[in-house]
């Protein structure tokens, strides 16, 4: 049967992509298309799955690709659901083994000299024009854009623009960068191009230039516009954008190793690790958002984000052990700084946002900048508050301390809520983290369950891209629970991406499965199974049992939740700002290490009051450091002051202690909490009676 134009453009798209031309068959992949010729699609797709379960490399993949032809992978890539998606992922895998692009600019300049020769035959330009697609792409833009702004040379600018016009998606990232140019030549030109490419990433930059005040720009703009179908303003065309690329939503095809500035009207390219390519992209878009309209608050906003976003990337990649990130470190910094001159307002914005559209990382950095930026007397006005309303752990326990931060411990605004999200953050002493991948209307309830729990921290997304994009900017993640059917990819190609990710070694992996026994078979072992539908009881159980024997970092994550919870609550403690919330939660922390339970002892002291003494007077004569035993003291002294007579049992330990041979220091500390307590004449001459000291042994003196 004929095909249609379009589906002969798919097919002839696929083979752009990857390039090449098909092999002998015989193949796996070949085995699953018979069997889809002949109407045997559950043969098809266990065949299929045969393929991933074997993990194919990329290699791997471009074989597969290259062992069926053009027309069986249309039927693959037109087949709905699994088939669909399994074929998808072969595809992916294909691309990345792709020849690398040269940047090799003598050649390339040779290929466009012939490329744009008013005096070369067809045949010759269109081989340089192959060359320049197949070897250099994106590489070739430069020299081609240099031909544009030619006005000596017009036949020169039309093959120009027609070469740009058949590299096609590579070509349009540097395009819009172009479009910067003084050059009115160039930006005609340039607008031209993407008129004939109709990529919809040109969509915002040509709307801002379909009111520019050059008439053969504006022209050429509005036509673009008008042959697209775009809507909006430019602005809010590019915040779309800058947002879109922020949560890493990047087209097939759409990402490089390279980033494109304009610098004195010239093309540069700055190269950028993977993972940081969308979210330079989203910093770009906000930028120009940002150029435009530099009173907007939305643009501001967006910027703040897209550098909290990569500061955080950044900080969190370094954290799981991605030496090549280290070298960024003094970058995250600069980027923090410029997130904190976007202003308190674009901060407030930037957390709302992250919250809303679920982008933790960004909520966070946010929030961390807003406790260096607000003031005692806006911060009762900041978003902070409403962040203590999230049911995502980091966010909430992030906004509780920063709001002490901002406030310095002194008039807490909603200080009882505070001080109730810091008690539970101090409690936390293993916060196992959870990424779930699954459709919301799957496991909503499951995750809204679970992630209330003490010790679990639990994430979702909807579908594969926006969990990869997730795990790629917060790799800090214990367990990833991926449904066996998702609406964008295969859960297998999640799988991979985590065991690949260096940074994910100890994450485990459990798949929410209807059939159990037929889903460990498909997933082998490994990978843990929980029965479907979810709930947030199964989900906390196949987390434990996913983490038995694993080594994790979950009590290093709840230290640090419950360190600065302690520490903020001290600060509340020292400025007479009500902690009684937290005593309790403060008084079982005193077996803790020194960076949690010394600010809680510290606190106890300023906040507490007899019922609190029973566990500060154990840690005088227990296994804790002399600091804690220290802080134990001076607390125990503070609450002995208020009062109006002293226990026997504190004024016994303090006694021994101050009459034994322990450290100095703490001796002072406990003979100290002894002169503000209030006891009897003679047990204070009895205490003074077994301090008494003969001061023998010193030096003699000739004379």
């Amino acid at each position: 049967m004929a095909r249609s134009f379009s589906q002969s453009l798919l097919a002839a798209a696929v083979a752009v992509v990857v390039g090449g031309s098909a092999i002998a068959q015989g193949t796996p992949l070949q085995d699953a298309v018979m069997a889809l010729r002949l109407n045997k699609p559950e043969e098809a797709k266990a065949k299929l799955r045969e393929i991933l379960a074997s993990d194919p490399s990329n290699v791997d993949a471009l074989n597969l690709y290259h062992s069926v032809s053009q027309d069986e992978w249309y039927m693959l890539m037109t087949s709905k659901g699994e088939i669909q998606q399994i074929a998808q992922s072969i595809l992916d895998r294909a691309k990345v083994e792709r020849k690398q692009r040269s940047r090799d600019e003598a050649a390339i300049e040779a290929l466009v000299a012939t490329a744009t020769a008013k005096d070369s035959d067809y045949g010759t330009r269109q081989k340089a024009i192959n060359s320049l697609i197949s070897d250099h792409g994106e590489f070739a833009v430069p020299a081609l854009v240099a031909r544009l702004g030619n006005p000596d040379d017009s036949e020169g600018q039309i093959l120009a623009i027609s070469t740009l016009r058949q590299i096609r998606s590579a070509a349009v990232l540097p395009l819009i960068e172009a479009l910067k140019s003084s050059n009115e030549r160039v930006v005609q030109n340039a607008a031209s191009a993407l008129l004939l490419i109709g990529d919809e990433r040109a969509n915002a930059a040509m709307a801002h230039l379909a009111s520019d005040d050059r008439a053969t720009v504006s022209t050429v703009a509005r036509r673009y516009l008008a042959q697209n179908k775009v809507e909006g303003g430019a602005v809010d065309l590019m915040l779309a954008q800058s947002k879109a690329y922020l949560k890493g939503d990047i087209p097939p095809g759409g990402f490089s190793e390279v980033v494109w500035k304009l610098v004195d009207d010239k093309l540069v390219a700055a190269d950028v690790p993977a993972m940081l390519f969308p979210v330079e992209l989203a910093k770009s878009c906000a930028a120009d958002a940002v150029r435009i309209a530099p009173a907007s608050l939305e643009a501001r906003s967006a910027l703040a984000q897209a550098n909290l976003g990569e500061a955080t990337l950044i900080e969190n990649s370094i954290a799981q052990g991605d030496e090549a990130m280290k070298a960024l470190e003094p970058v995250a910094a600069d980027l923090k700084i410029a997130a904190l001159a976007t202003g308190v307002d674009s901060l407030r914005a930037a957390l709302d946002a992250g919250v809303q559209e679920g982008m933790p990382a960004v909520a966070v950095g946010a929030i961390h900048a807003l406790a260096q930026a607000e003031s005692i007397g806006s911060v009762s006005q900041s978003s902070l508050l409403a962040a203590l309303d999230s049911s995502d752990k980091r966010i909430k326990y992030a906004a509780a301390e920063a709001l002490v931060r901002a406030s310095g411990g002194v008039s807490v605004p909603q200080s009882d809520k505070v001080v109730g999200v810091l008690a539970e953050a101090v409690a936390e002493e293993a916060v196992r983290t959870v990424q779930v991948i699954a459709p919301a209307s799957d496991v909503t309830n499951a995750v809204q369950a679970s992630s209330s729990a003490r010790g679990y921290a639990v994430d979702a997304s909807a579908d594969a891209v926006a969990g990869m994009r997730s795990l790629l900017i917060n790799p800090n993640v214990d367990v990833v629970v991926i449904n066996e059917i998702l609406p964008d990819r295969m859960p297998e190609d999640v799988i991979n991406n985590v065991k690949k990710d260096t940074r994910m070694a100890n994450t485990r992996i459990v798949v929410i499965a209807k059939d159990v026994e037929a889903a460990k078979t498909r997933f082998g072992e490994g990978i843990g199974v929980v029965q479907a539908p979810l709930t947030g009881e199964a989900l906390i159980a196949a987390v434990n049992t996913a983490l038995e024997g694993a080594a994790n970092p979950a009590g290093e994550r709840a230290e640090s939740y419950a360190s600065k919870a302690s520490q903020a609550l001290l600060a509340m403690a020292a400025q007479k700002d009500g902690i009684g919330g937290a005593l309790q939660s403060l008084g079982k922390q005193l077996n803790r290490g020194d960076n949690v339970a010394v600010p809680a002892a510290r606190a106890l002291g300023f906040a507490g009051g007899i019922a609190q003494l029973p566990e500060l007077v154990p840690v005088l004569s227990g296994a804790g450091s002399v600091d804690l035993k220290k802080a134990a003291a001076d607390a125990i002294g503070n609450v002995l002051s208020r009062l109006d007579n002293c226990p026997a049992d504190a004024a016994a330990a303090l006694m021994s202690l101050v009459a034994s041979d322990a450290d100095v220091g703490l001796r002072t500390a406990a003979a100290a909490a002894l002169g503000k307590a209030k006891i009897d004449a003679q047990q204070k001459a009895d205490l003074q009676k077994k301090l008494t000291k003969i001061a023998t042994g010193a030096p003699k003196t000739e004379g």
